[in-house]
């Protein structure tokens, strides 16, 4: 199967795994990630053609910067949404086409990986419904960086060529896979590294003895490469995690570990497993490669061994034990000793170098399954072949999650603040990051249609100046409160009926109502309920 063909197989298949998103293009999924997806998209596109040097100090957590960096930039994922923005493609159109390319993208990469090792279509693509279908990527659909994985196995790819060819322009194209993953997902990049020196000293070994040192130069200039066109990311984000302190250990370990049970935790939706295994574990947990897959990757992994997988044997070990945090053995050590592990939030998102290995392994096993058939029955093969493909789409195959339309035009009251002068906004209620995003998410969101500063804001990290923001929130609107958002710099406080507490509301207009320092517009239609706006006069 060529390449073309296959991209056109995975573009057909993204189109029925995600189904109906294809119906619903400017829907997302029901998940507050989905909005904190667009606005970083929308907002590097805002920037970087008017200011690249303030690209990363985005409009949320004012007055701090770099204030991008407090999650992933996706700025890769940016960089090819910035032209269809500015022809005027509604913002969440082009999101959802990123995540679908990530689907496409993700398969062909591992198609290419595959076919490369086994010289066999079928179990190319196997490998490439392991990667880009499994469970774990649906229950990822919502995170922009984790669609664009495709440079995981392309890296690889670049690396096996180079130790068969030992040629130049094969390393180089290694170290530069590796950049583009780092620019677009910092967490894929860090497992990808792993990956590399893990397996890539047996990988390299496999090398005729003629071609070794070459290719051993040739892979040194690609390292040297990606280390040159990722230093300035890498230090950007060491800059954001010195302002927000960076990840506890206990945090890092803690937080979201797995265990065995989890590489059977399917999604709630399954077609097969719903009932079963989408009852096992919650989010960020569902790590089930499907029973085919895993038995098939066991069938590869039986003697005779060769370098090649005892190679993806070691990475899918590495893999298993890391996401299993606090009880593996290896994550503790690399917290203490590599920064880049420090960032980690949560580790069972190395799930997607498992999905590498394991499909990896899996496919060398469908190749000697369709060779023991071919030496037996070889009628068979065709109906062999297809049968792995059916049973794996069929163990993947689940409902999609709920999609919700998306507003492409401002809120009345955003619309209004749009036509004001330029100030520093507070929206309010701001509950802080204990309400995980909601509903700041949805402020951030509406931000794109005015890119005012704020205090607000929803990231992978929260700074201590919008903890103790949100804290001296909790009395408004009273004295104390509406000094501390003068002291702020605030010009406009936008109230949000629908997400006050009952009374709360209707309390804070009064008490508001009687001030001479604040100057009242609205009520504008709300989402659910009404909206206010104040600006804040200068006292003298």
């Amino acid at each position: 199967m060529t390449a073309t063909r296959a991209t056109g197989l995975f573009v057909v298949l993204t189109a029925v795994f995600t189904w109906p998103q294809v119906l619903h293009p400017l829907s997302i999924p029901d998940n507050i990630d989905s909005y904190f997806n667009a606005w970083r998209v929308a907002w590097v596109a805002h920037q970087l053609p008017v200011d690249p040097g303030h690209l990363f100090d985005a409009n949320i957590f004012h007055p701090l910067t770099g204030t991008l960096l407090f999650s992933d930039v996706v700025l890769l994922e940016c960089l090819v949404a910035l032209p269809f923005l500015k022809l005027g493609v509604p913002v969440v159109l082009v999101t959802n086409l990123l995540v679908f390319a990530g689907f496409v993208l993700s398969a062909l990469g591992m198609f290419l990986l595959v076919r490369d090792l086994t010289k066999n279509s079928v179990a190319a693509v196997l490998a490439a419904m392991v990667f880009a279908f499994a469970p774990f990527r649906f229950d990822h659909y919502f995170h922009l960086e984790m669609a664009w994985a495709q440079w995981m196995p392309l890296s690889l790819w670049m690396l096996h060529r180079t130790a068969r060819t030992g040629k130049l322009a094969h390393g180089l194209l290694t170290g530069f896979f590796v950049a583009l993953q780092g620019y677009s997902s910092v967490y894929y990049v860090i497992f990808l590294a792993s990956a590399l020196v893990l397996a890539g000293p047996l990988i390299l070994w496999t090398a005729a003895a003629d071609v070794r040192r070459k290719a051993l130069v040739s892979l040194a200039c690609g390292g040297a490469l990606a280390i040159v066109l990722l230093l300035p990311y890498i230090n950007a984000y060491r800059h954001a995690a010195a302002v927000t302190g960076g990840r506890s250990r206990q945090e890092a370990l803690l937080a979201y570990g797995t265990g065995p049970k989890h590489y059977l935790a399917a999604m709630p939706s399954s077609v097969l497993y719903g009932k079963t295994l989408g009852t096992i574990g919650q989010h960020e947990k569902k790590l089930f490669p499907g029973f085919l897959v895993m038995a098939l990757a066991i069938i590869g992994l039986l003697p005779r061994w060769d370098r090649v997988r005892v190679a993806y044997a070691i990475v899918l070990a590495f893999a298993v034990d890391i996401s299993f945090s606090q009880r593996g053995l290896l994550l503790g050590w690399l917290y203490d000793h590599v920064f880049a592990f420090r960032g980690l939030r949560v580790p069972p998102r190395i799930g997607q170098l498992m999905l590498l290995a394991v499909g990896v392994l899996a496919a060398f096993g469908l190749v000697r399954v369709l060779g023991w058939v071919q030496r037996r029955r070889s009628g068979l093969v065709p109906a062999v072949a297809a049968a792995a493909i059916g049973l794996t789409a069929l163990e993947y195959l689940s409902f999609p999650m709920t999609l919700v339309p998306v507003a492409s035009e401002p809120s009345a009251v955003h619309a209004w603040l749009a036509a004001q002068p330029r100030g520093v906004v507070a929206e309010l209620p701001a509950p802080g990051a204990v309400a995980e995003g909601v509903p700041e998410v949805y402020y951030q969101y509406q931000s794109i249609f005015h890119w005012f500063p704020m205090l607000n804001g929803y990231s992978g990290m929260y700074p201590g100046p919008y903890v103790e923001w949100t804290a001296a929130m909790k009395t408004f609107p009273d004295e104390s409160a509406i000094a501390d958002l003068r002291a702020r710099g605030v010009s406009y406080v936008i109230l949000h009926e629908q997400y006050f507490g009952p009374g709360e509301y209707a309390r804070a207009v009064q008490a508001l109502a009687s001030r001479r320092d604040l100057v009242g517009f609205g009520p504008f239609p709300d989402t659910r309920g009404e909206a206010r706006a104040y600006r804040l006069l200068s006292v003298k």
